[in-house]
C-alpha cells in the first residue's frame, strides 16, 4: 500500500491512499454506542504530524522532508515552501547561489495550483509533478502558495514573466477529466457505503433482543441514527 502522495504514479494509487485517509470506519461498541472515525494523515513517531513540526521547525531540511510526506494538505505545502524561504534568504544572506531553491519553490507553487486538497488528493503526484510548469509559461502572480518577496526574487533572476497563469487554467482539458472522473468514482464508492451500512443495519437490528414496544412503533436503526430517520 502506498504509504505517501509523492509516492502515487497511478490514478488507481491516489484513489487508494484517499481513501485510506478518508473513509470513515464505523463500529458499535458494547455500549450499543456507534462510532465512526475517518484514519487521517499518518502519524509522525505517534503524534500528529503538525505537533511533531513543532520540534523539527527551525531545521529547514527536517520541515521540508517531513511536509513532504504530509502533501497535499494545505498545510504541508506552505510547509515546504518556508522551509524552501529559509534556505533562499540564508543563501542571500551568505551570498551563495539558490537558483535552484527558488526553482523549486516556483515548481512547488505551480504545482499546487493544479486543484484544491480535495481534487488534488486523487491525482497522481507524479503525473502532475512531470507537467511543463516553467517560470516563462506560467509566471508568479497566480500561484497562491508565493508571495510579493517570492517575486521579486524572481524577477530579479529571470525578468518578468510574458504571462501569469496557473496549472489549472495551462492544463484545464485535464483537469476537467479528472475532476469528472473523481466525481464518478464518489459517487460509485457513496452508493457502496449506503449498501454496506444498510446491510450491517439489517445485521444489528436482527441481533437486538425483544421488547416490549407498541405494535407499529419502529425502532430507530443504525442508519436512522446516521442520517436523522
Amino acid at each position: 500500500m502506498i504509504a505517501h502522495w509523492v509516492d502515487t504514479t497511478t490514478d488507481e494509487e491516489a484513489r487508494a491512499l484517499d481513501r485510506q485517509m478518508w473513509d470513515f470506519a464505523t463500529r458499535q461498541e458494547a455500549n450499543g454506542t456507534v462510532v465512526a472515525q475517518a484514519p487521517g494523515p499518518p502519524p509522525e513517531n505517534g503524534e500528529f504530524w503538525s505537533h511533531a513540526l513543532e520540534r523539527i521547525k527551525d531545521d529547514p531540511d527536517q520541515r521540508y522532508a517531513m511536509a513532504r510526506r504530509h502533501l497535499p494538505l494545505p498545510a504541508a505545502w506552505r510547509e515546504m515552501a518556508i522551509a524552501l524561504r529559509t534556505k533562499i534568504r540564508a543563501a542571500r544572506k551568505e551570498k551563495t547561489p539558490y537558483e535552484d531553491l527558488l526553482r523549486e519553490l516556483h515548481h512547488l507553487a505551480a504545482m499546487a495550483s493544479y486543484a484544491g486538497y480535495g481534487p488534488i488528493q486523487r491525482v497522481p503526484y507524479a503525473r502532475i509533478a512531470a507537467l511543463d510548469l516553467a517560470y516563462e509559461r506560467v509566471g508568479f502572480e497566480k500561484l497562491l502558495l508565493l508571495g510579493v518577496t517570492d517575486g521579486k526574487w524572481m524577477v530579479e533572476l529571470w525578468g518578468e514573466p510574458i504571462v501569469h497563469t496557473s496549472a489549472a487554467d495551462l492544463y484545464a482539458d485535464m483537469l476537467a477529466a479528472d475532476l469528472k472522473r473523481i466525481a464518478a468514482d464518489k459517487a460509485q464508492e457513496g452508493a457502496a457505503r449506503i449498501d454496506f451500512l444498510a446491510g450491517w443495519n439489517d445485521e444489528v437490528e436482527a441481533d437486538r433482543p425483544s421488547t416490549d414496544e407498541p405494535v407499529g412503533r419502529k425502532r430507530r436503526g443504525l442508519l436512522g441514527w446516521l442520517f436523522g430517520g
